[in-house]
């Protein structure tokens, strides 16, 4: 296909101006309404004053999010994609979909789904984004919020991808549990589904399994786009609720899941107990969707790219077998948006985007084996912190954990760890427990216990927020 934009490509995909392209708080959309809805938005915006180059999706209602992606796309403005949930004033123009989260200075944008347009904070960084661009606001590995600027042709080459191996067609609904301001749920549940006449179902992300299986028997959905929690709560399942889960799981064909590791044993669980098979996605706002592959429980195992992009690694002193993981491919952000403005993607002279990842690709699939510079350098030792994630998550009362470096004036580094737990175990017991299966430099030199481990909408942890509790 030779479309550019993001409107043009869901108004000539194969979903009919009277079929269903949404499902939201027990109302349906039709293709026609959310396109008519977004030409208002294009007309409003391209009457309206605001100055900066860039527009904020304050929203929560789905619809809003899908009226607002098209409507942004068609004006050919860009769009960031923030959490409404998130603490602070955006910068420049902003879209509320609650009057009373608006400025009484806004104006309406769209009638229905209803949004308003109102100034936000003053703007600092907006300018100078391509036109059409989809910005993702992602904390990367410092905590630090940084705008992921994406062009309609990359989304559009990445939503494509995902859909062709999910098998996204009509009559074939999708269920998302997925927050949509996220890349993961914007790409797997919402455009993927637009562009292919599979309409989305969308639910809270903090719904139950039992709600998830009532939407997907009710819809008989194909896919479950959810999180890595969600999955959790099934692979727990007890007797007494699977007859009720697996009577509507029963239309499900494929599940993924993204935006943090599956739990230890979570993959395997949830295999025994259900019939529909079970995805894990790597990727990043960066790259998209990278891999997609039945979910297993070995560790860091991601399986092959899928077609179209190509993935390498590059030699890394220290790591004979191993080395950074390097992407190519058509779905390539256009580069990041931070406090010092627009700053383009950093690719070799070939296009080759580094990943940060440590990675061994192997004839069957790749394997990550951890974060470059998460390794902790115990007096020359290394030590993966994943391994001691994995004894402290073996622990039956252990339900999260997190684990990082800490300075040390003996050792240089040494490993600490958040865990948190569903019983009052000591964390003398835990030291035991770890002492009992690691290396005494693999030990963690400090344990602090937490009813949770702060952790964003798709389940990463919040680095800086979890460092001040190691402090």
């Amino acid at each position: 296909m030779t479309d550019t934009t993001i409107h043009q490509a869901v108004r000539e995909g194969p979903g009919a101006p009277g079929a269903t392209a949404l499902v939201t708080g027990g109302r349906s959309w039709t293709y026609r309404t959310l396109l008519d809805a977004a030409e208002q938005v294009a007309d409003r915006l391209a009457t309206g004053s605001h100055s900066s180059a860039a527009v904020t999706a304050q929203v929560s209602d789905p619809a809003a999010a899908a009226v607002l992606t098209l409507g942004c796309d068609l004006a050919g403005v860009p769009l960031v994609h923030r959490d409404p949930a998130t603490p602070g004033v955006p910068q420049g123009p902003t879209v509320h979909d609650r009057r009373d989260a608006a400025p009484d200075t806004a104006r309406p944008l769209c009638d229905d789904p209803a949004m308003w347009l109102g100034t936000g904070a003053p703007e600092t960084a907006a300018h100078g984004l391509p036109a059409r661009a989809q910005i993702f606001l992602t904390s990367g590995s410092t905590g630090t919020p940084v705008g992921v600027v994406r062009s309609p042709s990359a989304v559009l080459a990445d939503a494509r991808r995902v859909a062709a191996y999910l098998g996204y067609e009509p009559g074939a609904p999708v269920t998302v549990a997925a927050p949509l301001f996220h890349a993961y749920g914007f790409n797997y549940g919402l455009l993927g589904p637009l562009l292919h006449g599979a309409a989305p179902v969308c639910v809270s992300p903090r719904s139950l399994p039992s709600r998830l299986a009532r939407v997907v028997g009710e819809h008989a959905a194909r896919t479950l786009i959810a999180l890595p929690f969600h999955y959790g709560l099934l692979g727990q399942a007890g007797p007494s609720a699977l007859p009720a889960l697996r009577e509507g799981f029963a239309p499900l064909r494929a599940a993924v899941a993204a935006g943090a590791p599956l739990g230890p044993g979570v993959a395997t669980a949830v295999a025994e107990r259900f019939s529909f098979t079970l995805h894990i996605c790597y990727g990043s706002s960066e790259a998209g969707a990278v891999t997609l592959t039945p979910a297993t429980d070995t560790a860091g195992w991601i399986g092959n790219p899928l077609p179209g992009i190509a993935a390498r690694v590059a030699a890394r002193e220290g790591h004979p077998e191993a080395g950074e993981l390097l992407l190519r491919s058509d779905q390539l952000a256009q580069g990041r948006l931070g406090p010092d403005g627009f700053v383009p993607l950093d690719r070799d002279p070939d296009g080759w985007y580094p990943t940060g990842d440590l990675a061994r690709i192997q004839p069957d699939g790749i394997q990550l084996l951890g974060r470059i510079g998460s390794v902790i350098n115990v007096a020359g030792k290394k030590v993966d912190p994943r391994e001691i994630e994995q004894v402290l998550a073996s622990h039956p009362a252990v339900t999260d954990t997190h684990v990082t470096a800490a300075d040390d004036p003996t050792h240089g580094q040494v490993p600490v760890a958040l865990v948190a737990a569903n019983a009052a175990v000591p964390v003398e017991e835990l030291v035991r427990w770890c002492r009992a299966r690691l290396a005494p430099h693999q030990v963690p030199r400090r344990i602090t216990r937490l009813d949770a481990i702060p952790r964003s909408a798709t389940g990463k942890v919040l680095r800086a927020d979890a460092q001040a509790l190691l402090t």
